[in-house]
């Protein structure tokens, strides 16, 4: 059976957006065609956000291959998106059968099936599910016996049993790195550390953490699945050797979270032979001396930590099971090992005052990593606290939007004013603080040091119209009145 496989855009992404987020290669929907191309099926794979695409030109492309099954990634920020892209094949091909999936589509799929554009929905994992249905379809059989399905039957959203989790994902193919065009893909300007070609890779699925405002522990129900080290740096080392890529980015919500795993991963980088750089998600709870000299030694350059907030009490109603004299600990080892820092803040989750966000501004500046990024939450689809808000009927679930929380490049407000602070003021002090911490002359001192680095001029130049972009867009709005992007996709 022909597959076409579709990563959609987000709607009014503009430039500054997009070098902000960066662009890397959608690893759900490589490993869900390693799987389809392993069982006999023909797949492709249409990265509508990293190539922007026009609906003509996507379509020209769908003509080419001329899919029977179409597979989508359903995001919150990307799902109308998505349905657009679904409603346009089915629109052109008659008797073409449409299905989503993705954390979105899992937690909400009745909400998503009454959208019209997708004929099922593939709950949880995917990659067994959409094998068994291309499977069925292929044969033209009934898919009831299917598990993780999810499809409109007399009007109404019918499920089939849950599928269980992939117990040892070593079982999994590689992702599909053949079906995408490496060239496309870059990092975001605060993950990037060279010029070079930037790839993606998983270490694990799950999480063993229970943050209320996050969905990772939820979506795989809180179990965590490692892959063997030696794979993992096996198949880094193919898609260094074929494709020339020499930055990695460990998608790993949770990256150190098992500092065993870790440390043999780098010990095995280490003797592979391959010179590269990568970054990863750090926890503040996992943080030690011997695992920040191994990622150093093994090439980390750049460390993520999700501080979230600098008030204890708000960490402890978070759940983020980390203190804040670990999260000092944390930034010290990384700037000692060189490895430059990014921490991110939550404002506005339950609890919130102005003086905990004051608190939460004053430990930015006081730990002074590389970059920061301040954040005003809005509930995700599969976490505590959106089960909680949609329990107590606070949310409108067929109205939902924007997995992404709100940054300072963003245009939205709030969709539930979750704490003491209003909206309007969450978000004026999202950009004072933001602003605040860039624009301190210790700090512009600091990137004008590193402006020697490949490539930092350009991501510099790229951070300070950043900062300014949501002026830029308000300008260029009043001028030129509001205009959708060429992938604003209205159907």
């Amino acid at each position: 059976m022909k597959v076409l496989l579709v990563s959609p855009a987000l709607r009014n992404m503009d430039v500054y957006q997009v070098r902000a987020r960066g662009c890397m290669p959608p690893l759900n929907l490589m490993y869900m065609a390693a799987v389809l191309l392993r069982g006999g099926h023909e797949v492709r794979i249409i990265d509508l956000y990293a190539e922007g695409l026009s609906e003509n030109e996507f379509l020209a492309r769908a003509r080419e291959f001329g899919p029977e099954l179409a597979g989508f990634a359903a995001y919150t920020a990307s799902f109308d998106m998505a349905a657009a892209g679904a409603r346009l094949l089915k629109k052109n091909f008659p008797g073409i059968k449409t299905a989503a999936g993705g954390i979105h589509l899992s937690y909400l799929p009745a909400a998503c099936l009454r959208s019209g554009a997708f004929d099922f929905g593939v709950v949880g994992e995917g990659e067994g599910t959409m094998l068994e249905l291309a499977d069925k379809l292929g044969k033209k059989e009934d898919v009831s016996s299917v598990p993780g399905l999810v499809y409109l039957k007399e009007g109404k959203a019918f499920a089939t049993p849950p599928r269980p989790l992939i117990g040892d994902i070593n079982t999994l193919p590689w992702p599909a790195y053949q079906l995408v065009d490496l060239s496309k893909y870059y990092l975001g300007i605060t993950r990037a550390v060279s010029t070079a070609p930037a790839a993606s890779v998983l270490t694990m699925r799950g999480c063993p953490y229970k943050c209320t405002f996050c969905s990772h522990h939820y979506g795989y129900g809180g179990r965590m699945r490692e892959r063997d080290p030696g794979d993992v740096v096996a198949e880094m080392k193919s898609v260094y050797d074929k494709y020339g890529v020499r930055e990695f980015q460990f998608e790993d919500p949770s990256f150190t979270c098992d500092p065993a795993h870790v440390k043999e991963i780098c010990r095995l980088i280490r003797t592979s032979g391959m010179e590269l750089s990568w970054n990863c998600n750090v926890r503040a709870n996992t943080a030690s001396e011997e695992l920040f000299a191994a990622m150093a030694s093994a090439g980390c350059q750049r460390a993520l930590l999700g501080v979230e907030s600098g008030s204890q009490e708000m960490l402890d109603r978070m759940k983020k099971g980390i203190t804040l004299e670990a999260v000092r600990k944390t930034v010290a080892l990384a700037k000692k090992y060189g490895m430059r820092v990014n921490a991110a803040f939550i404002l506005g989750t339950p609890g919130e005052t102005l003086e905990t966000a004051a608190l939460t501004n004053a430990f930015a500046l006081e730990l002074d990593p590389d970059y920061v990024m301040f954040s005003v939450y809005i509930p995700s689809p599969g976490g505590e606290l959106f089960e909680n808000l949609a329990a107590d009927g606070k949310l409108d679930l067929e109205k939902v939007y924007g997995a992404d929380y709100i940054t300072v490049y963003s245009e939205r407000e709030p969709m539930v004013e979750l704490s003491s602070v209003p909206a309007a003021k969450l978000l004026a002090l999202m950009e004072e603080y933001t602003r605040g911490f860039y624009l301190r002359p210790s700090y512009i001192l600091k990137r004008l040091r590193t402006l020697a680095l490949p490539g930092e001029l350009r991501r510099v130049l790229w951070g300070v119209a950043l900062i300014f972009s949501h002026r830029f867009r308000s300008l260029g709005g009043r001028l030129a009145g509001r205009k959708e992007n060429e992938n604003g996709w209205t159907y």
